[in-house]
């Protein structure tokens, strides 16, 4: 049995631990076993999804405790764990843990990005150098979600060297696929039977742009006043986005629907998704809505890895016009078959069955290569 800690900031829903669970689903099991370590107390959802598979989830001190005492920590654990590898989900800040793990005599030390967040300030940019140079040195592989988030948190000659690969975000599309039945039946629920439905499906935070689709839904509904735009997410933004709907008075056609815990349905509700995010490190929502067959609206600034996909269009931030042409054009569509979804994301190697191999392979190839 290969056992393999990761380390990441949380396990409630979405985000990293969702990446990692759905790895964790369709991996065999026998072969390979994962156990969780946490650096935050957002523990939840995807926790307890990954307990019912056989994990064990821990909780390490925060950073800002003191070094010392997650160093202390994280060796005890390693040593008591029998682990063979070491997964940190911390971008650039991954290097933390894994020089204790090579201090602590762990064979594989792995590195993950999951982030292709812009240049902030000098501080963050000299963190993120740092980070290109010491994630490389204390890694055995290092692996981007992306293109544009390998290179971000390792930098562009590093993400083409030997220990370096993509690995992305892939889905089981098995489990989203497009429904009559459910796209009725959730439709009737919301009272949106004969809306033209705008999804959205993130975080309420400054990264996935709300304010931008609130502007672009704002325009939008002037032309077509049928159109509704759901939002199912929650997070720090809530209520300001709150605030700006009921000024806007935009309540009767922007609705947040809060955290879901039944988005693959919602898909099959939604006419077309939007996503305006300033970054994404890969856009699993997106990827998502592909296999259900919706039209995806993205932004420019996203890793371009679905642009071979149909009906997925990049669309610049800093000109509301092309989202507003696009809409109209899309709305147009028959979208009576959406059952094409699926096959897409196959095609371009995005189901996780067949990823979920690219995985395994790193981590046990490396395991025979050592021994």
């Amino acid at each position: 049995m290969y056992r393999v800690l990761h380390i990441m900031a949380g396990a409630d829903a979405g985000g990293i631990s969702t990446v990692v669970l759905n790895y964790y689903r369709v991996l065999d099991r026998t072969k390979i076993h994962f156990d969780i370590a946490v650096t935050t107390d957002m523990i939840g959802q995807n926790a307890a999804e990954m307990e019912k598979l056989g994990a064990k989830i821990y909780r390490l001190p925060l950073k800002s405790t003191g070094l010392k005492v997650f160093d202390s920590a994280l060796t005890e654990l390693l040593k008591s764990g029998n682990y063979q590898a070491v997964h940190v989900h911390e971008n650039e800040t991954s290097y933390v843990a894994l020089r204790i793990a090579k201090k602590a005599g762990i064979p594989q030390r792995i590195a993950h990005a999951h982030t292709s967040s812009p240049y902030v300030s000098v501080k963050s940019e000299i963190r993120r150098l740092s980070g290109c140079v010491l994630n490389y040195y204390y890694a055995t592989n290092v692996i981007g979600c992306g293109w544009l988030a390998g290179e971000r948190v390792f930098g562009k000659i590093n993400m083409r060297r030997k220990k370096a690969c993509v690995l992305p975000n892939a889905i089981d599309t098995n489990k989203f696929y497009f429904s009559e039945r459910i796209r009725n039946k959730i439709r009737h629920e919301l009272t949106v039977e004969k809306n033209y439905v705008i999804g959205m499906v993130g975080r309420l935070s400054e990264q996935k742009n709300y304010m931008k689709a609130i502007e672009i839904m704002e325009m939008y509904h002037k032309s077509n006043p049928k159109a509704v735009l759901l939002c199912a997410g929650n997070g720090e933004l809530e209520q300001g986005i709150r605030n700006m709907i009921a000024n806007k008075q935009m309540s009767n056609y922007v609705r947040l629907l809060g955290r879901r815990s039944d988005v693959e349905q919602l898909y099959s509700a939604f006419d077309v998704l939007l996503m305006p995010s300033k970054y994404e490190g890969f856009p699993v929502a997106a990827v998502e809505a592909i296999s259900e067959g919706l039209p995806v609206l993205l932004s420019d600034t996203i890793t371009k890895e679905l642009k071979n996909c149909r009906n997925v269009f990049y669309l610049p931030l800093h000109d509301t016009r092309p989202w507003l042409d696009k809409l109209e054009l899309v709305s147009r569509q028959d979208m009576a078959d959406r059952s094409y979804g699926r096959e897409q994301l196959k095609k371009n190697g995005l189901d996780i069955h067949d990823t979920a191999k690219q995985l395994e392979n790193i981590y046990l190839k490396f395991g025979a290569d050592v021994r």
